[in-house]
């Protein structure tokens, strides 16, 4: 942990994002959750459907992720480190099992990252994911086929509204 006001440092980040990856796969809550400052800012919208703030909305979102996934495992690809901004990137390769709906035996395997834009008391204070929820749902057989569409076109497809 850094105390308040200390400068992080590039071994702090890497120590950090081993830490990072060690509490997802835990598949605990609580174990996540003592990586976060109190005051998180927490900005997935690719899953959901609003930027999370606080402790009360993380727990939400994380016991959903393991609800949904529950043998989610996230493999670290590579960590960039910007100390004297107090940043890193988390590369990812995140792979899970189909929710129970949409069948069994269906799995994803995509590539990810983790943005970890602060820190403040050594806890993780503004985050934000980058990832491609397209790729995994096709994995998992439940969109329709992309033939030939490109860009947005294909997303506008499903909802019968053509390329545009």
């Amino acid at each position: 942990m850094i105390p308040k006001g200390d400068p992080v440092t590039e071994e702090f980040l890497r120590d950090f994002c081993h830490r990072w990856a060690a509490a997802w796969n835990s598949l605990d809550t609580g174990t996540v959750m003592r990586l976060m400052h109190p005051d998180i800012v927490w900005e997935d919208l690719v899953f959901w459907p609003r930027v999370i703030h606080g402790h009360e909305e993380l727990r939400e979102y994380v016991d959903t992720i393991y609800r949904v996934m529950p043998d989610v495992r996230f493999e670290e690809v590579q960590t960039f480190t910007a100390p004297a901004d107090g940043r890193a990137l988390f590369l990812f390769r995140q792979t899970c099992s189909a929710p129970a709906s949409f069948g069994t035996g269906k799995t994803a395997t995509t590539y990810g990252c983790d943005i970890l834009l602060a820190f403040e008391d050594g806890l993780l204070s503004r985050y934000l994911a980058q990832y491609d929820l397209v790729q995994i749902m096709s994995q998992f057989d439940v969109l329709p086929p992309r033939a030939d569409r490109i860009g947005g076109a294909y997303l506008l497809s499903m909802l019968g509204a053509g390329a545009r």
